[in-house]
């Protein structure tokens, strides 16, 4: 097991933040949690997709996953921060404040 660095830290969870689909994810579960099922059906991605999404938001750790029987149910595990980051950017797209330096 590796002991990943601070700027590795940072880059994984940017990482997570910077795919349009991701972004969906999480906004969807933001919502409560879903199965693996119904974030296909919503985001529209393939399985194999969709899989290799969920595994980078895993590592970043912003996802867990419930394993009941064959289900796969997943949930944020930082709603939090997700709500942070998007409003943050969702500020600066639409212009936000203007910012001296």
């Amino acid at each position: 097991m590796t002991n990943d660095t601070t700027e590795e830290k940072i880059a994984a969870l940017m990482k997570a933040f910077v795919s349009p689909t991701r972004i969906r994810i999480m906004k969807l579960l933001l919502e409560g949690p879903r199965l693996v099922s119904e974030l296909m059906e919503t985001v529209d991605v393939e399985r194999t997709l969709l899989s290799k999404h969920l595994a980078v938001l895993r590592r970043a750790g912003m996802v867990e996953c419930d394993s009941e029987w064959r289900c796969r149910r997943y949930h944020l595990k930082r709603p939090r921060l997700v709500k942070t980051v998007l409003t943050a950017v969702n500020t600066a797209v639409d212009g936000g404040e203007n910012e001296s330096d």
